[in-house]
């Protein structure tokens, strides 16, 4: 494979192109540099048609957006030379240790994960990983395979098997608590991400068997059982990824109807989410997410998990099982060279949230406030696939006051 040099290059990121998108190259074979082994077909997969075809301005920039967000390159150059398309990427190792670590509110609500993932298996986008973690006060363990969701012309898939424990813990004034456990997997089909198109869908089916251990005495005894049921999900996807200045807008909409056979009780559930980010500079963006989500209530093991881990910094973890959450999640980046491919990155941010818990029967308990506010800096080698090193310092001050502090190996949205 050749590189190319800027003076017989001709750029395709011209703004008036791009912003009428009606100017067109022919387009008759894609060579690429720095792919490493990833074979030259899961690029050419990535256009809107077969080679050779007419690439408008605008479907090459929505090109190169979809090869940045494989997350496989730190750098991706996009190029014509007459007839062909030039990619010249800066490869990412390909093999990630995964090796997560955020503290809770206490030492029993860390969370501790270990694990490798195999970010491009087959040449072509494809994850197989696994990762054995302590998470809600529980082991949990989980093997999956993801093929990337960016083709524009054919299904792609995920499948995962995993087991899952988490610690139940009510009003200390109550002796309810117990240990669930979970056991099941599911698959997964994504459907064409059409150009021209900013919709994705995906479709999911679950199975998983539920079992409780460490039932206290006078505890309510939960019903074991078996879930079925299925995910739809609607995507609306103009986010482009980068380790320092992410930009766009991704939306999603999730539906999951289904069944626990046993108790014969429904658990449905619903997830609104967005995640947003605006490029302010060369290094500097802000990036915030938003997420809304229920069940169907009457039972705590049907719930959402709100906590330090996910939602507001500061927050008791593995204790706010909820019935309906709802928070936001804002943060100003800016990031500062250490060398080739490292940086000291320095975060500002907020978190606050909204939500209405349950008590040990399922009962609705008073709406809940949350609100942190703090400072945080991240390490980034971004040679390395979503890995990095992170601290933040937070005062949350709702629904108490207090000071938090968290250690973390990935960005917390």
């Amino acid at each position: 494979m050749t590189r190319y040099g800027a003076p017989f290059a001709v750029a395709v990121l011209v703004a008036a192109s791009v912003a009428t998108g009606d100017q067109e190259v022919e387009v008759d074979t894609l060579e690429a540099a720095g792919l490493g082994s990833t074979k030259l077909s899961t690029l050419t997969e990535l256009l809107p048609r077969p080679l050779p075809t007419k690439l408008t301005a605008a479907e090459i920039v929505e090109f190169t957006r979809r090869v940045k967000n494989l997350a496989l390159f730190d750098s991706v150059k996009v190029e014509t030379q007459g007839r062909v398309l030039h990619v010249t990427v800066s490869r990412k190792a390909s093999i990630s240790p995964i090796v997560d670590f955020s503290s809770g509110k206490t030492l029993k609500d860390s969370k501790v994960t270990l694990g490798a993932v195999e970010n491009d298996i087959d040449g072509r986008g494809t994850r197989l990983g696994g990762k054995a973690s302590y998470n809600q006060r529980g082991l949990n363990f989980s093997l999956w395979v993801n093929q990337h969701p960016y083709g524009p012309r054919r299904w792609m898939n995920e499948a995962e098997i995993y087991y899952t424990g988490s610690s139940f813990r009510f009003d200390p004034s109550t002796a309810n608590k117990w240990h669930r456990n979970r056991f099941g997997g599911f698959l997964e089909f994504l459907s064409p991400f059409l150009y021209g198109h900013r919709l994705r869908y995906e479709v999911q089916a679950e199975v998983y068997r539920e079992t409780y251990t460490g039932v206290g005495d006078g505890s309510l005894v939960p019903r074991p059982g078996t879930y079925l049921g299925v995910l739809s999900e609607v995507i609306w996807d103009a986010y482009t990824w980068n380790d320092l200045t992410p930009n766009g807008l991704r939306l999603s909409l999730e539906l999951r109807p289904g069944v626990f056979v046993g108790a014969a009780q429904p658990r449905h559930a619903i997830k609104a989410a967005a995640v947003a980010a605006l490029k302010l500079g060369a290094q500097t963006a802000l990036v915030g997410s938003a997420v809304a989500s229920g069940v169907n209530g009457g039972n705590p093991n049907h719930s959402v998990l709100i906590g330090s881990q996910a939602g507001v910094r500061g927050l008791a973890d593995s204790l706010y099982r909820a019935e309906r959450v709802g928070y936001v999640n804002v943060e100003l980046r800016h990031a500062l060279s250490l060398g080739k491919r490292w940086y000291l990155q320095g975060v500002l941010f907020t978190d606050a949230a909204r939500f209405q818990t349950m008590d040990a029967n399922g009962e609705r308990m008073p709406w809940i406030n949350a609100l942190s506010t703090g400072a945080g800096l991240r390490i980034l080698p971004t040679a390395l696939v979503d890995t990095l090193f992170r601290f933040d310092v937070a005062r949350l001050h709702a629904p108490e006051r207090t000071w938090f502090y968290q250690f973390g190996i990935t960005q917390y949205i």
